[in-house]
């Protein structure tokens, strides 16, 4: 059990870390996409991790931890390809749209509710995506035990080398026809390109139970631009009186181990909502120009989130067979179950799907085996999509991946000193999907040039506004499908 000082300053860590914590803050990064990819036994960190990752996966497993600093290198190659299906005639949006308007509940002419272009002016083409990048990243560990070892201090980093954050915006739905005019992969892309820190404390509780708690660093943004337009038929010219802020955000990790039997481990992990927002606002102000409610300005917000991930709790379990010569276990078999609440999930632009996500359970199994040769280990994992079929309005692009992770670690002595090395590979199959549109849903794909419209000048009917017009590039169907491949290695100098 812990001596009083180790169990308040364990107190004392937890109550400062939900207190200081908001409710969406952090980042995760690769961690969540590909677990712990220098670590053995990566996708089933929650119960077997022995090494700096606990400090994320569950830092009541640091006291059982070896001392020690790590230092590690893992590359992850992505290749996918999105597919869409070739428009039925009768479907662009014509030329007509700027001359639409349509006649109000009060007989008032009013514009369209989306101002779409015609399909022949769209800035790019509607076309297939294609994915293939590889990116790097380093990774850093430390386990540093206190207190007669009772307390472990850990801190576990993964930094992309391409770059500190990596952020693409688009919309899931016609909104993007002003911009690619194309589909991207909702969870994978720039949410593998952002850094993660984490830092955390575990300690024996008693002889049967260890608690944990961590804090996952992340950072907010908050932008504000004054701008003057002297002359609204040249915005080429502007005066900018930018103010941007920038704060460190914390969200918490926690972790209990139980410990039934020598043979038998047992784990309950949680970890908050995590990701990268920045909101913000222009205070647009014209030359004589008389503004709405006797304001001074106009005023644009916005909010962006960047690999946003909700919360994800987590149940384990170990048991250990066999003993070797100097001590270790022969055999670990390893399991756990994750169930995250993806129906609070946020896109990018900070908006909540119409068609609510499905919160997901995620099963991975493990073993790992020693030899006179190292430790031999290999994970499997399944990792449904939440995203529900795309059949109305939303682009949600998303696959179910079913994982395997290989790895081996061994000790070895270089000039005297003692290392440890290990080598990891890494792979995952996205389960090709497909999804057409259909109109009996709740959020059918949207009329962009409503029935009914009406000429503006002459007052008359469009004929060619009559059935269904829209430039959203999901219509009428996509299928999606790919892989990633990884590998890295790692080196753990012993305390």
């Amino acid at each position: 059990m812990l001596p009083r000082p180790a169990a308040r300053l364990v107190a004392t860590s937890i109550t400062c870390a939900l207190g200081l914590a908001p409710g969406t803050a952090g980042a995760s990064g690769a961690l969540e996409l590909a677990g712990a990819p220098t670590s053995a036994n990566g996708l089933t960190a929650r119960a077997l991790a022995r090494h700096a990752e606990t400090a994320y996966f569950n830092p009541a497993l640091l006291p059982r931890a070896a001392p020690l600093m790590e230092v590690g290198y893992f590359a992850l190659h992505t290749q996918g390809t999105i597919d869409l299906d070739a428009r039925p005639e009768g479907v662009d949006v014509p030329e007509s749209v700027y001359d639409a308007h349509v006649i109000g509940d009060d007989g008032s002419a009013e514009r369209l509710e989306l101002r779409p272009l015609p399909t022949n002016r769209l800035p790019e083409p509607r076309r297939r995506t294609k994915v293939e990048e590889t990116r790097g990243y380093a990774l850093v560990g430390l386990v540093r035990p206190f207190f007669a070892d009772n307390v472990s201090f850990g801190l576990f980093a993964i930094l992309p080398l391409r770059g500190f954050l990596a952020q693409n915006g688009f919309f899931a739905d016609e909104r993007e026809q002003y911009f690619s005019n194309r589909l991207d992969y909702e969870l994978l892309g720039d949410r593998a390109g952002i850094s993660s820190f984490t830092v955390s404390l575990g300690g024996r509780v008693a002889r049967w139970l260890a608690a944990g708690i961590g804090a996952n660093l992340g950072f907010s943004t908050v932008t504000r631009f004054d701008v003057y337009v002297p002359d609204a038929a040249d915005q080429s010219t502007i005066l900018l009186d930018p103010e941007v802020k920038t704060a460190t955000t914390l969200s918490p990790v926690g972790g209990l181990a139980l410990y039934p039997s020598p043979d038998l481990t047992m784990t309950v992990t949680t970890h908050a909502p995590v990701g990268v927002e920045t909101s913000g606002e222009n205070l647009l102000r014209f030359w004589n120009y008389d503004y709405p409610d006797d304001q001074d300005h106009i005023r644009q917000a916005y909010v962006f989130s960047q690999g946003y991930v909700p919360l994800r709790v987590g149940f384990g379990a170990a048991f250990a067979r066999g003993t070797r010569p100097e001590g270790n276990r022969r055999w670990e078999f390893g399991t756990s179950l994750v169930i995250t609440q993806w129906s609070e999930y946020r896109d990018r632009h900070g908006e909540r799907p119409a068609d609510r996500w499905k919160d997901t359970l995620t099963p991975a199994l493990g073993v790992a085996m020693m030899t006179d040769h190292g430790r031999f280990v290999v994970d499997l994992a399944y990792v449904p999509t939440p995203v529900p079929e795309q059949t109305g309005r939303s682009n949600y692009v998303d696959n179910s991946r079913a994982l395997v992770s290989l790895g081996w670690e061994a000790p070895l002595t270089v000039l005297g000193s003692p290392l440890g090395i290990g080598l990891y590979v890494h792979g995952q199959w996205l389960v090709p999907r497909s999804v057409t549109k259909r109109p009996e849903v709740p959020y059918p794909v949207l009329d962009e040039f409503p029935d009914g419209a009406t000429d503006f000048v002459t007052g008359g009917p469009i004929d060619e506004a009559d059935g269904l017009q829209t430039n959203n590039p999901g219509y009428p169907g996509f299928s999606s499908r790919g892989y990633l491949l990884g590998g890295g290695f790692s080196v753990r100098l012993p305390r």
